[in-house]
């Protein structure tokens, strides 16, 4: 289950411009709860005003029907039925037959107007399944949506098999508080009553009867980067909503909502790294098992001195994930750049001429960088993982040169080309061919060896 809508490459260069390089990002499952109670509220309601006047009518006429009133008020019998119910509901009338009259309460609040009328009602809040602190009025809106219920399930079709199973995604990263009540509604009343609208309490909320609850869970992301000063683990949310209107950076607004949770999740976050699984080979497959990306989360209590590593990798485990999944093949330890919080590849020719897709090689090499999102991997707590290139091969070196100057010359002509650039006039073929320039190579020999029929 995932929805986020983060901009990868906008938030890699606002980190750049922090003097930050991007390393990975992980994904947590953070405990919510969503608890439902019945509370009195003493906030005005809009039809507070339909219940005087029908109160009123029972005072000249204690049996009059529902159909009588919504007829000489020119409303619907099902409103007027619905406004009794809550009447009875909150106290203020009783029905002895088929009269209606007020309660003490009743009297208090519509006649002597001594007390404040208070709505019984069910309510929904939204609380920190660790510090069970109220969490603010955005988690009632825009990430209702996002969260993921323990009731919350779907089906999906193994593509081999044709085989439907289902999946239940709630899986929290952290064990849940238990949930008391009295601490619940202490800390929900703990709030200013100014601000209680930031955390969408009720203004009138004057006592909350009873609780029950739903563990529910938020997918935060972990961003890890690397500056002078080591690395930066911190959490970044994978749902925001970017807007030029609020004055802020894109890695601002990545912050602004999850910030309540980092007192929390610090221990957690800090000594998170990631790991590569080898699967056991099948007994009736003879494919080579891939490496598989995973995290330390699971037992990360006996990690107490990770803060400065995000890598924790065997040279052999790594080669194997760097071909599998980003498609680098002869690639030696020799050409592997690899510590605690970095992983760079020194690209050579033999590597460019091997890959599927040169084009998208080159172009990564030329901006030193490549990236993998793990969508199907969230549940192993990884997100993205970042590749860093590098080369000291002059022949890419020269090569990468060459396909920036092509940029500007796919719409001229090989002859404009190289007359101004004749340093490549013997080896433009075997440039276009090594960078997979296929569709001008082929315009290339075209132009060529073809003549040219008018």
């Amino acid at each position: 289950m995932n929805n986020f809508s983060i901009d990868i490459e906008k938030y890699y260069h606002e980190l750049l411009s922090l003097g930050r390089q991007a390393k990975a990002i992980f994904c947590i499952q953070y405990p919510i709860y969503c608890i439902h109670s019945e509370i009195s509220d003493s906030t005005a309601d809009p039809l507070d005003n339909l219940d005087k006047v029908i109160v009123d009518f029972f005072k000249f006429k204690p049996d009059f029907s529902s159909f009588q009133i919504a007829s000489i008020m020119g409303t619907s019998k099902n409103l007027i039925e619905v406004r009794l119910d809550k009447l009875l509901n909150d106290g203020l009338l009783i029905k002895e037959g088929k009269k209606y009259s007020l309660t003490e309460e009743g009297i208090s609040v519509f006649d002597t107007k001594t007390k404040l009328r208070f709505h019984k009602q069910s309510y929904d809040f939204y609380i920190d399944g660790i510090t069970l602190q109220p969490l603010p009025k955005v988690f009632y809106r825009y990430y209702r949506s996002k969260l993921i219920s323990e009731h919350y399930s779907f089906y999906r079709t193994n593509p081999k098999t044709s085989e439907r199973y289902e999946v239940k995604p709630f899986a929290p990263d952290i064990v849940h508080t238990p949930p008391e009540k009295n601490q619940i509604s202490d800390l929900i009343f703990a709030v200013d009553t100014e601000k209680r609208d930031d955390f969408a309490i009720p203004n009138g909320l004057q006592s909350i009867d009873e609780i029950s609850f739903t563990k529910m869970s938020f997918q935060i992301l972990v961003s890890v980067s690397k500056s002078n000063n080591g690395l930066e683990k911190e959490l970044i949310d994978g749902h925001s909503v970017y807007s030029l209107g609020q004055e802020m950076t894109y890695y601002e607004t990545l912050k602004k909502n999850v910030i309540i949770f980092e007192t929390a999740l610090k221990g957690h976050i800090q000594n998170l790294e990631f790991k590569l699984t080898i699967p056991f080979q099948k007994k009736d497959s003879t494919d080579e098992p891939r490496p598989i990306l995973t995290t330390n989360l699971p037992e990360i209590d006996r990690y107490k001195e990770s803060v400065n590593k995000c890598f924790n990798f065997s040279i052999e485990d790594l080669l194997k994930f760097l071909e599998s999944v980003f498609g680098l093949k002869h690639i030696d330890k020799e050409s592997l750049i690899y510590e605690d919080d970095t992983v760079e590849i020194n690209i050579r020719k033999k590597t460019l001429e091997e890959n599927p897709n040169r084009q998208k090689l080159i172009s990564n090499l030329i901006r030193r960088r490549d990236y993998r999102i793990f969508t199907n991997s969230l549940e192993r707590n990884v997100f993205l993982f970042y590749l860093y290139y590098t080369t000291d091969d002059p022949i890419l070196k020269e090569l990468m040169e060459f396909v920036e100057l092509i940029k500007d010359y796919k719409k001229f002509s090989f002859a404009d080309f190289l007359k101004n650039h004749s340093v490549y006039k013997e080896k433009i073929r075997h440039f276009l061919l090594l960078s997979g320039e296929y569709e001008l190579l082929e315009k290339y020999d075209i132009k060529k060896h073809m003549l040219n029929v008018r």
